[in-house]
């Protein structure tokens, strides 16, 4: 069940933060108490804005107590009576829908932005109702996502939304997890200032023990490759002159079949890719994966356990019959009619 914070509560304590951050200014003589009533003030009306049409029967009674903390202090900034009313209807009519229009413009032009990040990482299923998930009144927010990858396998995300110093929601980092028979098989936090570009598949992959070839921001501040996959605690990188091409491996071992731009593509992407194992013109079906800590391609059966060029080759021979040829179609025959017989 869905805990909804109380975002009165929420707007009272929001200024106590913000008040521990203005009273070195007040003890420096750099601002006085008015002016951080009036700051105080200004919170506070902002909140009861937001909250004219949207509070809920729980948050109702506190909403009393924060009308009377703003009356309290309209009443000190503005103890005349005929400049408190002038402030007040300024407030309602003019400043306040100002505000409200000014918040609802940032927040559709923040929601968008998230929604084209969210579909370009391949995560456009959290887009949907993703303005009734973020909350204007919270500074953090965590949105949970199960993915089923099988009947026993299944892959979870938990993306971390925060607000940055402008008020906008940014998504600055993504829990993965990837489950068993639902056992934790293995876990990791993506900051995404040290993952540029990530999407779910290359989580995924990661989170499967594969590599991929990351595009990253040297110290110079140059664009850069290198290898990267995931280690018992940490990533581990191999240098950007990492003996290890992923097109030289595939031309060492040309028995693979399959386009070699897709293949160089897809496994540079992390991915396990099916292919096609070939010895003389028969065809076995297989799958591989960038191995960068042993230099080559790993190669998988077509039951995705662990094989060798030489097994491949042995278990080929063994069959003794073509898997796959890839030769002279077989022409069919023609049927006809020739003096009333078929041909």
């Amino acid at each position: 069940m869905a805990v909804f914070v109380n975002r009165v509560l929420l707007a009272f304590r929001t200024w106590e933060e913000r008040k521990k951050e203005i009273e070195p200014l007040l003890k420096a003589g750099v601002a006085d108490t008015n002016t951080l009533s009036r700051l105080q003030l200004d919170h506070l009306r902002q909140a009861r804005h937001r909250l004219r049409q949207t509070a809920r029967p729980d948050e109702k009674p506190f909403v009393i107590l924060l009308n009377k903390q703003i009356s309290r202090l309209e009443k000190q900034l503005y103890p005349n009576r005929f400049l408190r009313f002038f402030a007040q209807m300024k407030d309602l009519l003019f400043e306040g829908p100002a505000y409200l229009k000014e918040q609802q413009r940032l927040r559709n032009n923040n929601i968008e932005s998230l929604k084209v990040q969210l579909k370009e990482a391949g995560l456009g299923s959290f887009g949907g109702r993703l303005e009734h998930h973020l909350d204007p009144d919270q500074k953090q927010i965590r949105l949970p996502l199960d993915c089923k990858l099988g009947p026993e396998k299944r892959l979870s995300f938990d993306l971390h939304f925060e607000k940055d110093a402008y008020g906008n929601f940014q998504l600055n980092r993504i829990s993965g997890s990837l489950l068993q028979n639902d056992q934790l098989v293995r876990t990791h936090e993506f900051e995404l200032r040290n993952w540029p570009d990530l999407k779910s598949n290359h989580i995924w992959s990661l989170l499967e023990g594969r590599a991929l070839k990351q595009r990253y921001t040297d110290a110079s501040g140059h664009e850069n490759h290198r290898w990267v996959e995931l280690g018992p605690q940490t990533p581990h990188y191999y240098a950007p002159d990492y003996a290890f091409d992923i097109k030289t491996a595939l031309n060492a071992m040309p028995a693979i079949t399959r386009n070699k731009e897709e293949l160089i593509r897809y496994l540079e992407n992390g991915q396990q890719v099916s292919a096609h194992w070939r010895q003389g013109r028969q065809y076995h079906p297989i799958y591989i994966q960038a191995d960068p800590a042993n230099r080559c391609i790993k190669l998988l059966d077509d039951k995705l356990r662990l094989v060798t060029a030489e097994k491949l080759n042995q278990n080929i021979a063994k069959q003794g019959i073509k898997i796959k040829t890839l030769g002279e179609p077989v022409k069919k025959i023609r049927k006809g009619i020739k003096n009333g017989h078929h041909q």
